[in-house]
């Protein structure tokens, strides 16, 4: 099902509009009279795409930034922890 939004004010249907910022803007507006209307900004939650390239995170990781207890993505940069290749 597809929803068309119409204007309060005057009926007409309303042209959505997203705005690619960082957090993207949606907003509304009628072409008819100009009415408009800007949404809440939503929250940006950046995921790694499948996880930590070298599976479980170490202990000795545990204190960098990037670990996610303490906020970080999960993605190691560093070689600690990491296996040694021969």
């Amino acid at each position: 099902m597809q929803v068309i939004y119409t204007c309060p004010k005057c009926g007409h249907d309303l042209i959505a509009i997203s705005t690619a910022s960082i957090p993207p803007i949606h907003s509304m507006w009628c072409m008819a009279c100009g009415w408009s209307s800007e949404g809440e900004r939503e929250e940006i939650i950046r995921v790694p795409y499948g996880g930590n390239m070298y599976g479980d995170i170490p202990n000795a990781c545990r204190a960098c930034a990037n670990h996610p207890s303490n906020g970080g993505s999960g993605i190691c940069h560093c070689i600690l922890g990491t296996q040694t290749i021969y």
